[in-house]
């Protein structure tokens, strides 16, 4: 049996597609297949997989299009290796990414999936940034899946096959989502995760692309996602409240501090909140170690919560928000010394004056000159490489 198999779906994916192939025939690891699926493109995408002679390249053409999520589960069927890794056709892998990703499948029976960090390239190119995040043990792949923060990008992984062909593939009602809910549903049999802390892919950002151009489709699918999994561990009626909760730095959960709308009704999401963990550990049977570091990351994850009460009014962060604060502080010294517990009393004490700001620029949103000021002060601080450390260091350093 083979190794790995490349997994590569194209569709009219000329445009970038022999950069993502040429990227694959130079890794650094050569037991692979590379199997590339032809959605019935109607450009010249079956000319450029053709136009090579790579014995390793195997090549299926469907008769019609089926969808992307439909020919990757063609392609799980048909094959050979025992890990598949991902790629897109609009995306690229540096040289020694097979290398490293068999190297920890190989550590641990127990990994069904390995993603790696990737660098955001625009359409010419260049390095516009990096999508980082960890996922160093079962407690982090937990706590990343009820946050939808989970950093397994799907152009980026490789996976034990077997493992996902006995939790039947990916799911064809969840298009632009699928991954994530496969990632879950391998979390909730028992399976581990990792990150390799490296940018071993290149992930390409443009407007064709379909993340891009069906964005609605994907964050329905998130929420619906989310939901289901939630389910596994928490009542029907808490459900969509600790989605809010647990993803409030999102667009997804924008809306929890709008339904707390007292005290009383905080103090019962937190215990909805420790009921979940209660019963994650049961049914999941996690370890004293992985109980332990879940709840301090979900106590963490309280207080950052806690402290962004002020964008639903002053009433929420002086009011609302104290008991979620208190019950992230009772997560002990672990939970105390982290940023967002000594971050919160400043939130508190100039809630009206946050809430002042955001309104100035909303209102200055709407002078084209100050839009154009704005832009170009954003574009200063992303290019500032202390900035970026400074928040790289404060968003990881707590793992939230």
């Amino acid at each position: 049996m083979t190794t790995a198999t490349v997994l590569m779906p194209v569709y009219n994916g000329m445009r970038y597609l022999r950069e993502a192939i040429d990227s694959i025939l130079k890794q650094t690891f050569e037991d692979f297949e590379f199997l590339i699926v032809d959605d019935a493109s109607t450009d010249e995408s079956a000319n450029v997989v053709l136009s090579y002679s790579d014995d390793r390249i195997r090549f299926v053409q469907n008769e019609s299009n089926v969808g992307q999520v439909r020919c990757q589960n063609i392609g799980l069927g048909l094959a050979r290796g025992r890990y598949i890794a991902r790629l897109d056709q609009d995306d690229s892998s540096l040289s020694t990414r097979l290398e490293r990703q068999v190297a920890v499948m190989d550590s641990d029976p127990r990994l069904a999936v390995v993603g790696t960090w990737m660098s955001k390239v625009d359409e010419h190119g260049h390095e516009t940034g990096l999508w980082l995040g960890k996922v160093d043990d079962y407690a982090d792949y937990l706590f990343t899946s009820l946050t939808n923060s989970l950093p397994l990008y799907h152009p980026s992984v490789m996976f034990r096959r077997d493992a996902v062909m006995n939790v039947n593939g990916y799911d064809e009602t969840l298009p632009y989502c699928e991954d994530q809910d496969l990632w879950r549903r391998l979390l909730l049999v028992g399976y581990r995760a990792r990150v390799i802390p490296e940018p071993l892919t290149r992930y390409r950002i443009h407007v064709g692309q379909q993340s891009v151009s069906k964005s609605k489709t994907q964050s329905d699918n998130l929420i619906f996602v989310l939901e289901r999994f939630m389910k596994s561990f928490v009542d029907e009626v808490a459900v969509r409240p600790l989605r809010l909760l647990m993803t409030c730095e999102s667009i997804l959960g924008g809306e929890f501090w709008d339904i707390c709308s007292s005290p009383k009704v905080t103090k019962e999401y937190c215990q909805h909140l420790l009921n979940m963990v209660g019963e994650i550990d049961l049914k999941l049977q996690l370890t004293p170690t992985q109980y332990s570091k879940l709840e301090r990351l979900i106590r963490c994850h309280a207080a950052y919560a806690s402290s962004r009460a002020w964008r639903s009014g002053m009433l929420r962060q002086w009011s609302s928000s104290v008991p979620m604060y208190i019950f992230a502080i009772h997560g002990g010294p672990s939970v105390v010394f982290t940023y967002h517990v000594f971050i919160y009393p400043v939130v508190y004490i100039l809630a009206p004056v946050l809430l002042l700001l955001r309104n100035i620029k909303r209102l200055a949103s709407r002078s084209v000159y100050l839009q154009r000021f704005y832009r170009l002060i954003r574009g200063i601080a992303k290019r500032s490489e202390t900035l970026r450390y400074w928040y790289r260091k404060i968003k990881y350093s707590n793992s939230i």
